[in-house]
C-alpha cells in the first residue's frame, strides 16, 4: 500500500516537474541570447562603464547617507518601542506584542546595515580615490560601532520586557544563552524562520550561479571568485543542515 502510494505521489508530481524544466530550458535560451547580443557591438563595454562611473560617484557617500538613515529609523523603532513599553498597564498584550514588533524591525535594520556597510567598505577600496580610503575606513568604524551599540539598547529593552531572557550582545556565547533562555513556543517560531530562511538560500543560491556563468559571457569578467564563494555558502548551509539534523536525530 504505502509502495503504491510513493508511485502515484512520483506520478502526479512527475509533468509538473518536466513542464517546469521545460520552461527553465526556454527561458536560459531566451537569457542566453540576450547574454550574446550583450557581448556584441561594445555594449557591454559601455554597460561596464557606465556602471563604473556610478559606482565611483556613490562610494564615498553610500555608507554615511545610508547609515545615517538606518539609525534614525532604528531610533524612532526602539523609542517607540519604549514608549509603548513603559506605558504599558500590566494586562493588555497588543502593547507589548507591538513593542515586541518594532524591536524585532529595528533589529532587522542594524544587521542589513552592517551587511550593507561591510559591501560599501569594499565599494570603497575599488572605487574611490587614494584620499578618500581614510574618510571610508573611518565612517565604516563608526558605523559599525553604532550599529552594535543599538543592538545591545534593543536586546537590553527586550530582556526588561521579557526578564526571563539571559545574555549580552558584548558576550561570545550570546546566541547560545539567548536560544536556552526561549520557551518552546519562542524556539519553534526560532526553528520555522531558520527553516524558511534555509529554502530561501537553497533557492538564491542556484538563480546566483546561473546569473554569475551568464554576465561572465556578457562582460568578461573572472567567473570563479564569484561562483566559488556561492557554491562554497551552499555547500556549507547544506551540510551543515544535515550534520545538524543526524546529531539531534541521535540525541533524540
Amino acid at each position: 500500500m504505502e509502495n503504491n502510494a510513493v508511485k502515484r505521489d512520483n506520478r502526479k508530481a512527475l509533468p509538473k516537474y518536466l513542464l517546469i524544466l521545460l520552461a527553465a530550458a526556454i527561458f536560459g535560451g531566451v537569457l542566453g541570447f540576450a547574454v550574446g547580443w550583450l557581448g556584441h557591438d561594445s555594449l557591454s563595454e559601455t554597460i561596464v562603464t557606465a556602471v563604473n562611473n556610478g559606482l565611483t560617484a556613490i562610494a564615498p557617500w553610500a555608507i554615511p547617507v545610508t547609515s545615517i538613515v538606518s539609525l534614525a529609523l532604528i531610533l524612532w523603532l526602539y523609542r517607540s518601542a519604549k514608549r509603548l513599553f513603559t506605558g504599558w498597564d500590566g494586562e493588555d498584550d497588543t502593547a507589548m506584542d507591538q513593542a515586541d514588533e518594532k524591536l524585532n524591525w529595528a533589529l532587522l535594520l542594524t544587521t542589513a546595515q552592517m551587511i550593507l556597510d561591510m559591501l560599501f567598505f569594499a565599494m570603497q577600496n575599488l572605487y574611490s580615490e587614494s584620499w578618500m580610503v581614510l574618510a571610508g575606513v573611518l565612517a565604516f568604524l563608526l558605523s559599525v560601532a553604532l550599529l552594535i551599540v543599538a543592538q545591545q539598547k534593543i536586546v537590553d529593552l527586550t530582556r526588561r520586557m521579557n526578564p526571563e531572557k539571559q545574555g549580552s550582545v558584548y558576550d561570545m556565547k550570546f546566541k547560545k544563552k539567548w536560544f536556552e533562555s526561549c520557551d518552546e513556543a519562542e524556539r519553534k517560531q526560532i526553528g520555522q524562520a531558520a527553516y524558511k530562511a534555509f529554502g530561501v538560500m537553497n533557492t538564491a543560491c542556484p538563480i546566483l550561479w546561473l546569473i554569475f556563468i551568464m554576465l561572465s559571457f556578457a562582460f568578461d569578467f573572472n567567473l570563479l571568485p564569484p561562483v566559488f564563494a556561492v557554491c562554497l555558502l551552499w555547500l556549507l548551509l547544506n551540510v551543515t543542515y544535515c550534520l545538524e539534523s543526524i546529531r539531534l536525530g541521535r540525541r533524540k
